[in-house]
This record gives C-alpha cells, sequence and structure tokens, in this order.
C-alpha cells in the first residue's frame, strides 16, 4: 500500500565526491501492520533500475563511518533516530548488480509503521510497505539479502524481545501472537504462548482495554522498556 505521508526520502543525494562507489548499505526495514510482517521498499525514479522495486540503501559516505551509515539511511527515511538496527551480514557476489563491481553491507530495522510519518522523495517514483511473501521480484539481489533477513529474525526473536519494536505503544495479547505468527510463518498454541509472555515479566497491563473488537474487550499492554533494555543485553530463550 503506498503511503502518501512519506518524510522526504533520498532526495537530497550527497555530492558524488564524498561517496565510496563500490560501497554501498542496503537496509530490509521491517514493519508489522493489519497482523502482516511487511518490508519496506522503493521504487527508483531514474538510472538503469528505474521503475523497479528495491531495499532502501545509499553508498557509503567517506566522511561518516560505516556503522553509522544505516542510521543516516533510516533517519532520512523516517525522520527520527534510536531505530532498533542490527548488521546482517556481507553481499559481495560478483554478478550483484549488472553496472559494475559493489558490495555492500545489509542490515535490518524494525519499527512500528504508526509511528512515523513519511513522504516520498525526488529519488523515487513511489515508496510501500509490502507484506514479506508479496516482495518477489526485488532489483540485483536484494530477495536474496530480504530472505537472509527473514533467517536472522526468526533466529533472534527466540532468544531477544526484539519483536515489541513492531508493536504499537498499547497492543493485546492476541496483538503480540499475531506478530510472533507473522515472524515466524507458522501458527502457534494460544494458551501456551500467552503463558510464556506474561512470565517473561515483559508486559505491564494497563487499565484500559481494546474496544475495537465486537466482543468482550481485550486488555491492553505495554512492555516494560527497563526489562526490555536488560533482556537485551542478557538473552533469553523463548520456546515457541
Amino acid at each position: 500500500m503506498p503511503l502518501d505521508n512519506y518524510q522526504e526520502i533520498l532526495s537530497d543525494p550527497p555530492a558524488k565526491g564524498r561517496m565510496i562507489s563500490n560501497l554501498s548499505v542496503d537496509c530490509c526495514i521491517f514493519g508489522f501492520e493489519n497482523n502482516d510482517l511487511k518490508v519496506l521498499l522503493v521504487q527508483h525514479a531514474s538510472g538503469r533500475s528505474q521503475g523497479q522495486w528495491a531495499l532502501p540503501g545509499e553508498f557509503v559516505l567517506k566522511d561518516r563511518n560505516l556503522k553509522e551509515m544505516p542510521h543516516h539511511v533510516l533517519q532520512r527515511l523516517t525522520g527520527l533516530e534510536n531505530i532498533f538496527v542490527e548488521q546482517l551480514g556481507t553481499f559481495g557476489r560478483l554478478d550483484r548488480v549488472d553496472y559494475g563491481r559493489i558490495i555492500t553491507i545489509a542490515y535490518y530495522a524494525l519499527i512500528s509503521p504508526q509511528k512515523y510519518n513519511l513522504k516520498v522523495g525526488a529519488d523515487a517514483l513511489d515508496v510501500a510497505w509490502v507484506n514479506v511473501a508479496e516482495a518477489t521480484k526485488l532489483i540485483y539481489d536484494h530477495n536474496e539479502i530480504l530472505d537472509y533477513a527473514m533467517i536472522k529474525l526468526r533466529d533472534r526473536i527466540k532468544t531477544y524481545p526484539i519483536g515489541f519494536e513492531l508493536l504499537p505503544d498499547k497492543f493485546t495479547l492476541t496483538h503480540i501472537q499475531k506478530l510472533y505468527e507473522a515472524m515466524l510463518g507458522h501458527s502457534l498454541d494460544t494458551r501456551n504462548f500467552r503463558r510464556k509472555m506474561l512470565s517473561s515479566k515483559l508486559l505491564q497491563a494497563t487499565s484500559e482495554v481494546d474496544d475495537s473488537v465486537p466482543y468482550r474487550a481485550p486488555k491492553l499492554y505495554t512492555f516494560d522498556k527497563e526489562r526490555y533494555d536488560e533482556m537485551l543485553v542478557e538473552g533469553y530463550f523463548f520456546q515457541l
């Protein structure tokens, strides 16, 4: 679904002299919306890939540390900082692009689409949240990067509570379960999942309920930020 309110994305590219022309970063930006896991894609506005869809990325800047680059790309996409980002790996197959020898460092990021206000910029025809299962014809080796990002994501959510980055500020237990099912690609036993989630001490019950459902309104929760930060450092094993 194309977004109408995107903050400027890659519409002010740096001067070519600032770029390392054979090294780039590409980002798999995941979001969760309408019970579907989605990835943020950009439709190129010019060049050989005009009209095609891709992961957002940019050539590495000579005056910026490599570890800053994914945050730089994401800041230009979302206008916000302090987004969860983790490196996936390096992709450097000889034929990965058709115009030269380009090596890319891939990252993945997790955001809640409801929290961001974005807009299509001058270097993109469009930008959209696309269901991961439907993102099948990306340029170059971007599908390979996306597939690897999904493997990494499914592994990480079993040992770190990073899935909470995809949730709105308040959510139901059903919402969390749908999120994990979307990330894992299979259904989970509801009673067992809820028991384990509540015993993790990550959740804080609010006094509010979700009155948007036609049946008994479920309780809304937030996640314990202090506990979350501890578990990001210590890790845990969440058997799903």
